[in-house]
């Protein structure tokens, strides 16, 4: 296909989906382990609802991408609005994701745990540059949308 501004926002929002599914299966947190603390502790993102609906949404978006290789005609699916979608679901699950980690004590200082540390939880971290590179991809193709 050729090198318009669609194609340039698939790319990116195929980017951002990557990004997503390598930071679930990371760890996104982890507590002791360390020289005098207790054995360690850890999750990894797909662990729980959030952050498999979150591997979810990107596997989604994958497959969305791949559908216009796919077919011999356009499919109606395969619009902008799709991938705005598939982005609030994936971003929805993220926040849903960070409520558990806050209602868990794991993001801030309560006393007994400290704050998650970037190196003990590189998914979460991971996560949220996906979903930065996921927006981006999608505003490109929304506005590549007026374009056409």
């Amino acid at each position: 296909m050729n090198n318009s501004p669609i194609q340039r926002g698939r790319w990116v929002v195929t980017v951002g989906a990557v990004i997503l599914l390598g930071a679930s299966v990371l760890q996104w947190w982890r507590l002791g382990g360390g020289p005098g603390e207790l054995s360690a502790q850890s999750d990894v993102g797909i662990s729980d609802g959030f952050g498999f609906l979150l591997f979810l949404a990107a596997v989604a978006t994958l497959l969305l991408i791949s559908l216009p290789y796919a077919a011999e005609a356009p499919i109606a699916i395969d619009r902008p609005i799709s991938y705005v979608l598939l982005l609030a679901v994936a971003f929805l699950a993220y926040c849903a994701r960070i409520v558990s980690m806050l209602q868990q004590g794991l993001l801030l200082y309560t006393g007994q745990t400290p704050p998650i540390q970037p190196l003990r939880g590189p998914g979460f971290w991971l996560a949220a540059v996906g979903l930065i590179v996921f927006a981006r991809g999608v505003f490109e193709l929304w506005e590549a949308r007026h374009r056409f």
